[in-house]
């Protein structure tokens, strides 16, 4: 008997995809994201320099900066004017400017621990001999809360736009209720937005609570609110079609929970540069990072609510997710229309 039971469990795992994948696939990416993608440690530094005085003295230390191995200069800065502008993309980490003899040093503050690690870095390179005067941007008291907030704001619409929506969607299909909504003559697209939409409401309602929050603990949202909420909303949008998407494909509740959790909530969390720097991936995983929406809306939220950019500045981010939404969206309708098992 227990021979049966024993060859039954195997039988059962094999012909279970979402099993084989817990079982065999997930500790392989766990190993690969912890040991070779994922670093506390960041390989560079992305900076831009500024010659006032087009001096060579000046000229030879940036080079000599140049060379050091966690350093890279990407540009220069024609005047004072656009050391800001430098730092508007997100790309641009700090700005190093030679004028009247002197160094002085503009470091992009919105990411505490961040800010922390290139200074140590810069001031080892540079200040052998005399003090370098740091200027914060951004964040000039240093507040942890700057931090964290964008990556929690992100696991929040996850949670409740991806996860809790997908296994709604799920459940109408798996308790038969699916099919007697279709013979009322409801489409897939009237099912879609109307079990998406009270979800965007409770959304709304998290949008003001998070902003509420940032009024309390002193993170003020400097840039313009419009554009911040509209980002908020398209990137929980975004999520939603992704949640619906899965559970449009998936027949169980239970699998639904464990691939949003798998395709979902653990990339986004651990690729999207709120736990480890961007910086520090490489090859296909820096790709992954790249195309996920948590590392569009955590870079676009620092860079409205931090940095006050504009629309324009953040494009490529919205671009992105809009994208991503109705990419989602439609391959959610082939879901739908295929054949539910009994």
């Amino acid at each position: 008997m227990l021979k049966a039971v024993i060859i039954k469990e195997i039988r059962h795992i094999i012909r279970d995809k979402v099993s084989c994948m817990i079982l065999f696939l997930m500790p392989v990416f766990t190993l690969i994201l912890l040991t070779y993608a994922l670093s506390f440690e960041v390989n560079h530094y992305n900076i831009k320099v500024f010659n006032a005085d087009n001096s060579t003295e000046a000229e030879e230390l940036f080079v000599r900066l140049d060379s050091y191995p966690k350093i890279q200069i990407t540009g220069r800065v024609g005047s004072v004017g656009e050391i800001e502008e430098a730092f508007a993309t997100g790309t641009t980490r700090a700005v190093l400017m030679y004028r009247n003899g002197s160094m002085s040093l503009f470091i992009d503050s919105s990411n505490p621990l961040m800010t922390r690690s290139i200074e140590t870095t810069m001031r080892r390179i540079l200040e052998p001999s005399e003090s370098i005067p740091i200027r914060y941007l951004y964040n000039q008291s240093l507040k942890k809360e700057y931090m964290p907030l964008p990556g929690l704001v992100m696991i929040i619409f996850i949670l409740v736009s991806s996860i809790v929506l997908g296994i709604s969607i799920n459940r109408e299909k798996s308790q038969g209720s699916y099919k007697l909504l279709r013979l009322t003559g409801v489409a897939n697209h009237h099912l879609i937005f109307g079990k998406a939409i009270p979800y965007l409401v409770i959304t709304l309602f998290h949008i003001l609570v998070i902003y509420l929050v940032c009024l309390y603990f002193g993170v003020a949202i400097v840039g313009n609110l419009f554009t911040f909420f509209f980002l908020c909303l398209l990137y929980s949008g975004c999520c939603m079609s992704l949640g619906i998407l899965i559970a449009s494909w998936l027949d169980r509740p239970i699998d639904v929970l464990i691939l949003c959790w798998i395709v979902l909530f653990v990339p986004n969390v651990f690729l999207s540069g709120f736990i480890f720097s961007n910086s520090s991936m490489n090859g296909v995983i820096k790709f992954v990072s790249d195309a996920l929406p948590g590392t569009a809306f955590v870079s676009a939220f620092r860079n409205i609510a931090f940095k006050g950019t504009s629309f324009a500045d953040n494009l490529p981010y919205f671009l992105l997710l809009g994208g991503e939404l109705l990419g989602a969206g439609l391959l959610s309708l082939l879901g739908l229309k295929r054949r539910i098992p009994r």
